[in-house]
């Protein structure tokens, strides 16, 4: 028979025990289960963004193409971008295949749908009537050196459907400064990474405007604008973008597009917007 001292005794002991042992820190433990759900999301998404996103995109434009009977055209897909190449017959032929590639459906796990987000051309025109003829003689410069033939001006078709497309990314893909900075987030940069692949395909000079909402003084407004614009530029030409291509300004709260009086509203006016232009010297084109 145990005495009732120690029975105690042992008791205490393993209270004792158990107290020393105390719990594990969550950090970094507990964070081990949702780094495995994060990996396991990852794995997961992979072939789905091949074989769900990547994989209609792909059928629709073979689709296009086979009906247009465009075997003069080649095309490349990244997910829902695609890139048509090759030498159109005519601008007529072009714009149709391009057209009918963005319109394009085929089914989705969603259902059909339009799977191409954006397409662009990287067409060859070596027969444009705005192109020099191949007869003309080259300019020589001073070093006694040929001059390269400058690039013809992006048409009004070739504008718009860039800015457009321009458009689409920038209401998407929000770029973010610092309150009352110059400073791009780093958040932005995918955004920025996306708006110079685009700049590539679009023609001509493509002017970067920067807007704020109506809080605050207009000379200090347009000045932050022009400083954000430049800070997008900057960090375009960083991603590979000619810098003769880009040019900046600032237009402080002119052209507000939404209340300024509500917060909504500010949020949306203090923007970036990206549009075709012919020259850095020519004048806008009309909105």
């Amino acid at each position: 028979m145990t005495e009732p001292g120690a029975t105690t005794s042992v008791i205490r002991s393993r209270l004792t025990w158990g107290a020393s042992i105390g719990r594990l820190p969550f950090v970094p433990y507990g964070l081990v289960p949702l780094v495995g759900l994060v990996l396991l999301l990852f794995v997961a998404l992979a072939p789905f963004a091949i074989g769900e996103v990547q994989a209609p995109t792909e059928a629709a434009t073979r689709e296009v193409l086979k009906q247009q009977g465009a075997d003069w055209a080649s095309y490349s897909v990244s997910g829902q971008w695609v890139v048509l190449e090759g030498k159109p017959p005519s601008r007529q032929a072009a714009d149709q295949l391009l057209e009918a590639v963005r319109q394009a459906k085929a089914p989705t796990l969603f259902g059909e749908a339009q799977p191409a987000t954006w397409v662009y051309d990287k067409f060859t025109w070596s027969e444009d009537s705005l192109l020099p003829s191949s007869g003309n003689r080259p300019r020589i410069g001073e070093d006694g050196a040929p001059e390269a033939a400058p690039a013809a001006p992006p048409t009004d078709a070739e504008m718009a459907s860039c800015n457009e497309t321009m458009s689409r990314l920038l209401n998407q893909a929000t770029i973010e400064f610092s309150t009352a900075s110059a400073s791009v987030g780093a958040s932005s940069d995918n955004a920025l990474t996306a708006i110079a692949r685009v700049a590539t395909h679009c023609q001509g000079v493509l002017q970067i405007e920067g807007y704020t909402d109506n809080i605050g003084r207009a000379a200090s407004n347009a000045s932050l604008s022009r400083k954000r614009a430049e800070a997008v530029r900057a960090a375009l030409i960083a991603r590979g973008v000619p810098a003769d291509r880009l040019v900046a300004q600032g237009l402080g709260a002119d052209k507000p597009i939404a209340d300024n009086r509500t917060d909504e509203g500010r949020a949306r006016n203090r923007r970036i917007e990206i549009r075709s232009i012919r020259s850095s010297s020519a004048p806008l084109p009309p909105t």
